[in-house]
């Protein structure tokens, strides 16, 4: 992402089927513009969704710097400049 550190990848994990397991899924069968964003290396942080899973674990410099470069993503869409166009039929 210009701007950012960042650079914007497609899902690492498409074995784990982490959009189909949120609520994005639902969202996007119903015409919902969804998006799954992940500040984390699921394969290797132990404690990702498990009893020890806490704030106070996570990255939260990483997690602020990727909003913000979500929020740099987006100015074009929220200007009106950019049209997003939508994917064809989501298959599971």
């Amino acid at each position: 992402m210009e701007g950012t550190a960042f650079k914007f990848h497609p899902d690492p994990y498409p074995e784990q089927q982490l959009f189909y397991r949120s609520d994005n899924a639902t969202l996007a069968r119903l015409g919902v513009p969804a998006h799954s964003i992940s500040t984390d290396q699921i394969d290797t942080d132990k404690l990702y969704h498990s009893v020890k899973d806490e704030f106070s674990s996570l990255d939260v410099s990483n997690i602020v710097a990727t909003i913000k470069a979500i929020a740099l993503s987006s100015r074009g869409i929220v200007s009106g400049k950019d049209t997003p166009t939508r994917v064809a039929k989501l298959e599971r």
